[in-house]
């Protein structure tokens, strides 16, 4: 048989669930002789102390506004604030004992342009632990609309890559 205290939380679940469909809706409260609490959208008949209650109306999604050129109005993606350029794609294949080819895809994930996009390769030297590779990379185009996507293609030979050194790539933008 199941306690006061699982019945408790069921019901405050339920509760959540509802709220999360409901709109702006009435539902009555009341604990019977057992000491369960109960809940329901219509008031128990003979129950005396039911609480009524309302539960406030779920906010409503927020239109963009259509004025054209504001750094604050949401893009396609339904972001806001900043541009903000991650990387959505790399491939970094060996061409070479110190060489590697650096591809791939950023996209604008924020709600305002992005200018002089490019990325930042760099590589940090297995042996004495120092940077020993930072390498700006342009990106096609170098701005970019929220939403849109660009890419990144280069040849990089640099000692620093010998052995198999891993490569990072990181994002940048005016």
């Amino acid at each position: 048989m199941a306690s006061t205290r699982d019945w408790l939380t069921l019901a405050g679940c339920s509760l959540v669930c509802w709220y999360g469909i409901a709109g702006a809706q009435t539902f009555y409260k009341w604990t019977d002789q057992q000491g369960v609490v109960h809940f329901s959208d219509s008031p128990p008949a003979d129950i005396k102390n039911v609480e009524e209650r309302s539960l406030p109306a779920a906010p409503a999604a927020a239109a963009p506004e259509q004025d054209g050129g504001d750094s604050k109005t949401p893009g396609p993606t339904g972001s806001e604030g900043p541009a903000r350029i991650v990387v959505t794609s790399r491939h970094v294949p060996r061409t070479g004992p110190s060489a590697v080819h650096v591809s791939g895809e950023v996209k604008n994930v924020g709600g305002a342009e992005a200018h002089g996009v490019s990325v930042t390769v760099t590589a940090v030297d297995s042996t004495a632990g120092t940077p020993c590779l930072h390498e700006d990379v342009g990106v096609i185009p170098s701005s970019l609309r929220p939403g849109e996507t660009g890419s990144f293609d280069a040849d990089l030979d640099n000692p620093c890559l010998s052995g198999g050194t891993p490569v990072d790539i990181s994002t940048s933008s005016e």
